[in-house]
């Protein structure tokens, strides 16, 4: 264990958990009794373990000639129980605790949540334990390096399903209409896995490679669930056979859980599921079905790199996070290559991770935390989506194969047990010289893993040769003198295929002679930016133009561009003027990338209508020829980027004033409304959003009418999102207010805000609101949720003194911050001051 954060130390581990409880939905509070096998390493007369919000009735001790009622003290501040023996005990040990919890509707720990089925209101229990609030169900070694087996046993309802990591072993009915459901043992696992849940289910199910896969849901969506048992059992078979190690549970469940503050959660065996994250029909957008397939493959990628080989502490969270984001990307490239998700992971995933990581208020993707408010700000795009593109760099760097037989090395060397991110390295470097190769693994993963940020590579001409030099990329001024060594693969004019080098020092120089371009980053699988001198950069413009310069890697080369003028580094109107010389009638994924990047500048000068309205222009001409492209209708044999295209380009054209584009989106929905018309899914939270935009409050009324009447997740959603998209502040004001009227799901709330803070209309009332109801988003989002710092990222439009100012003094004050928001608040503040130093660079002539 690491000396130097909160731990409950290791002179005391437990062995097994015999965890019986006996929930009552009449009153939302439950008894139970846990025997926790110990073993003492040394000669102790005390004992910590981890127990909050659970009143503690009694522990009693049984070690051989040591046995009887010990005295307990409860610590709430430091979520434990200090335990007093009567005697010193030493070896095998047996803690017997009972106590008694509330099913709270926090959306953390053993808690309820509410579902409607025809006109009753019903209630499913539920469990989520990640990072530490198991403590908050039952008294337990609330850390990942205490793995331990579980014997799960509950009394509850007769009627009532019970679903858990492992098969039901038994079941026996009981007087007073109860049964006593008894669950097989687990194997050795951390706490933070353990799965319950309680309540009426509705299922289906299958088998692949003789593993038993259900997908389960509150009664009345058993037919959305067809499609995540399929996705779920194409991703299975990927992994055993990528992994070569076979699923080490006999079933897997996966159940769509009504409110759930997460996206999902890797329970091992039984993974739960936001409903809008696992439900699914023919309906369905293709984006939607394509965020399913991804959190389902994600999730099971966890059942072996996260729950069979476990980090031995928080600091290493992104060697779950980061491999699971990864090999989602792999596992869907397999099953589905007609979505082209390698494309799709670089200019989603590596993008956003580009996009968190260029604060010099970034973290490391590896960080010490110390206590469970340090692990709850590690949930983030540099845990997940930088880590994993990290990986995605040295899968390339070091070669596919290599690297996956590493994995599967690495995982059948530390199944069941706990790890640092060494281990990986090194099991990778050891098949890298098995293939007779020498590549750094373990010397280039540390600097990535331990290094905040990443490097940003000049690109220019040098006596007849290319001269690259690296320096740390930040959207706000550095001195910071960090380098790395960065993988890179290039291709020049005249050269028939990409070459390779390890850029570990301030420059290099690559010996090309006179060329008219060079492509640095060529495939785009590096985490790191490039700036070209003008005249390589034009002659890329010229390859994009033609068409001879791959989509991903036209696509790297806008990105960076809009980086450097986010960062200062050139003026907007050249960014302009790049798109309008060389990047209409562009390909996905670029045409997309330009559309967002217009929209974002369009949306920092709201305000300054010389600026916008220049921006609107080159806005508008370039969506409306997408849209002469794609057209209003999808076609039976169009390829999935298409589709995923127009809906943004419908959007952007509208919000960019193409009169066309709003007349006809408004009366698609006048249509809908009136008639019943249907619309195309995959472009009606466009229709949606343009009808808002344009709408009054009678069109506002509706979409809160339909909200509340709506059942279907996506739906639902999907509104939410369109009250937050009117073009008057006012409504959006409202708008917000409902988002607190308790018709909206604990789980849903941020969706409004985010969205209005999205709306540069809209961003007019968001600080005043977020800052007139704190007390209450305090007092809702507790620690343990991820989701109060969502509200705090919606300030990040902010370029102004007076409300930065503001925002600073408001959050100087005590009872306004927590320690899980010191570093959302520190990013939004650099944010804020990277916007201001924009727009004035910007806007002078």
């Amino acid at each position: 264990m690491q000396a130097n954060h909160k731990t409950l130390g290791d002179s005391v581990v437990p062995l097994n958990y015999c965890l019986y409880l006996e929930p009552d939905f009449s009153t939302f509070r439950y008894h139970g009794k846990v025997i926790i096998s110990v073993k003492a390493k040394i000669r102790t007369k005390k004992i910590r373990l981890n127990a909050s919000e659970l009143t503690i009735n009694s522990v009693y001790v049984d070690a051989g000639s040591v046995h009887g009622k010990a005295a307990f003290k409860v610590n709430e501040k430091e979520e434990e129980i200090g335990i007093e023996l009567p005697a010193p005990v030493l070896g095998d040990a047996e803690l017997t605790i009972s106590f008694e919890g509330v099913h709270n509707d926090r959306l953390y720990g053993f808690y309820r949540s509410m579902y409607r089925e025809g006109n009753s209101t019903r209630y499913i229990l539920t469990t989520q334990f990640e990072a530490a609030t198991a403590r908050k169900a039952f008294p337990c070694f609330d850390e990942p390096e205490f793995k331990a087996t579980f014997d799960l046993s509950l009394r509850v309802d007769k009627e009532l399903e019970c679903v858990s990591n492992m098969p039901i072993k038994s079941e026996k009915q009981q007087k007073g209409g109860k049964k006593l459901v008894i669950f097989n043992r687990t194997p050795v696992m951390s706490c933070y896995l353990l799965y319950i849940g309680v309540g009426r289910f509705e299922r289906i199910k299958s088998r692949v490679n003789g593993i038993d896969i259900s997908v389960l849901s509150t009664p009345g969506k058993k037919q959305y669930l067809s499609t995540a048992l399929e996705y779920a059992k194409s991703s299975v078979a990927f992994y055993e056979k990528y992994f070569a190690v076979k699923y080490p549970l006999p079933k897997i469940d996966l159940l769509a859980i009504p409110d759930f503050a997460a996206g999902a959660m890797e329970n091992w065996g039984a993974i739960t599921f936001r409903e809008v994250e696992l439900l699914a029909d023919e309906k369905t957008p293709l984006a939607r079905k394509q965020r399913i397939a991804e959190v389902i493959a994600h999730e099971l990628a966890h059942q072996w790199f996260g729950d069979l080989v476990t980090m031995k502490w928080w600091n290493d969270l992104w060697l779950n996070e980061s491999f699971a984001t990864f090999m989602a990307s792999k596992a869907n490239d397999f099953v589905f290559p007609e979505w082209n998700i390698k494309t799709k992971y670089i200019s989603d995933t590596v993008a956003l991770a580009l996009g968190a990581d260029q604060l010099k208020s970034t973290h490391p993707i590896s960080v010490m935390v110390n206590t469970p408010e340090d692990i709850e700000q590690l949930f983030d795009e540099i845990s997940y989506e930088k880590g994993g593109s990290v990986l995605n760099m040295l899968d390339n760097y070091v070669g596919k194969e290599t690297f996956r037989k590493g994995i599967s090395s690495y995982l059948k060397k530390y199944k069941y047990s706990n790890t640092e991110a060494k281990d990986l390295w090194n099991s990778i470097d050891e098949e890298a010289k098995k293939s007779g190769k020498d590549r750094k693994v373990a010397y280039i993963a540390r600097s990535w893993i331990e290094k905040a940020g990443y490097p940003v590579i000049s690109v220019r001409r040098s006596d007849g040769s290319i001269l690259l030099s690296q320096s740390r990329f930040t959207i706000t001024p550095n001195s910071d003198p960090t380098l790395w060594p960065v993988p890179i693969k290039y291709k020049y004019e005249g050269k028939s295929r990409e070459e390779e080098m390890l850029l570990e020092k301030n420059e290099s120089r690559v010996h090309t002679g006179e060329k008219r371009w060079i492509k640095i980053n060529y495939g785009q699988n590096g985490v790191y930016r490039c700036t070209y001198e003008p005249t390589l950069l034009e002659g890329l413009g010229e390859l994009i133009r033609d068409k001879e310069l791959s989509s991903i890697d036209s696509w790297g080369v806008e990105n960076d561009l809009f980086a450097m003028m986010r960062s200062g580094r050139i003026r907007l109107d050249e960014y302009l003027e790049f798109v309008k010389d060389y990047c209409f009638d562009a390909r996905y994924p670029l045409n997309n990338s330009v559309m967002g990047h217009l929209r974002f500048s369009f949306g920092m000068f709201y305000n300054n209508t010389a600026i916008r309205n220049s921006v609107s222009e080159v806005l508008r001409d370039y969506s409306k020829d997408i849209i002469k492209q794609v057209g209003w209708t999808r076609s039976n044999d169009e390829d999935s980027n298409t589709t995923l295209l127009r809906g943004s380009a419908i959007m952007a054209s509208g919000l960019s004033g193409e009169q066309s584009t709003l007349s006809k989106a408004t009366k698609m929905f006048s249509s809908y409304i009136t008639s019943g018309k249907e619309i195309d899914p995959n472009i009606k939270g466009a229709v949606y959003g343009l009808a808002s935009w344009t709408g009054k409050n009678e069109t506002a009324e509706i979409f809160r009418e339909k909200y509340v009447r709506e059942e279907i997740p996506e739906e639902k959603n999907r509104l939410l999102a369109s009250m937050a998209m009117s073009s008057s502040p006012a409504i959006v004001r409202k708008a917000l207010d409902f988002s607190m009227s308790g018709k909206v799901r604990l789980q849903d709330t941020y969706i409004l805000p985010a969205n209005a803070a999205a709306n540069p209309s809209g961003r007019a009332v968001v600080w005043e609101w977020t800052k007139s109801n704190w007390k209450k988003l305090m007092k809702m989002h507790r620690i343990g949720t991820h989701m109060l710092g969502r509200y705090i990222d919606n300030l990040r439009f902010i370029s102004d003194d007076r409300q930065m100012a503001d925002v600073k003094h408001f959050f100087s004050m005590k009872a306004n911050m927590r320690d899980d928001l010191k570093m959302p608040l520190l990013q939004a503040l650099e944010v804020m001051q990277a916007n201001k130093s924009f727009i004035a660079a910007n806007s002078r002539r």
